[in-house]
């Protein structure tokens, strides 16, 4: 886990150094201080999560949280090489708050024909149910409040637990990103 936390720190130390290029805007002192200041989830609050929801947190992303139990603001997760669309790690708490609203109910695609419609329906990953929202996934990175990087704890047949999809929203829908693996 040694070598998650140092690809953290070299994550933090390139996105403050190369700031205002990600962002197009100048990083404050107070805003760099503001996260640094961050501290990392303790054992009893994974555990509290865990017990809550009923899922076992994979050991590298617990290693991330005991590091820094979300971002704030600061965009730390850039995928898909994107330069324009960070996301920004949520706190333990700020994942439960989300819960509460988005994705705590299973609903699928064809419940939603006039957003989501059948030629959409076929083109989604083999890997993934066919729902718009599930109790079982869970937001841990957002974007502007309409992308959503989730762990996936129901995923189809041809899935794996715990693998990574993105819900995006308008135009609304779920897409397989990768398995988690070791690093």
């Amino acid at each position: 886990m040694d070598r998650i936390i140092e690809l953290m720190k070299e994550n933090e130390r390139l996105f403050l150094e190369h700031a205002e290029e990600l962002t197009d805007e100048e990083l404050e002192q107070e805003d760099i201080d503001e996260y640094l200041a961050i501290r990392g989830a303790t054992e009893r609050e994974l555990e509290d999560f865990e017990n809550q929801f009923q899922i076992k947190l994979p050991e590298d992303f617990k290693a991330v949280y005991r590091y820094k139990n979300g971002s704030g603001w600061i965009s730390l997760i850039w995928p898909w090489g994107e330069t324009d669309c960070g996301y920004c790690l949520l706190s333990l708490q700020e994942m439960t708050r989300i819960k509460g609203y988005f994705q705590n109910e299973n609903h699928e695609m064809s419940e939603y024909p006039d957003v989501i419609d059948e030629n959409q329906q076929k083109q989604l990953d083999a890997r993934i149910r066919p729902y718009l929202f599930c109790e079982r996934w869970f937001p841990f990175a957002e974007y502007a409040g309409s992308l959503y990087l989730m762990l996936d704890y129901a995923p189809a047949e041809k899935g794996m637990a715990g693998q990574i999809i993105c819900y995006v929203h308008d135009p609304d829908f779920i897409y397989y990103l990768n398995s988690r693996k070791k690093l």
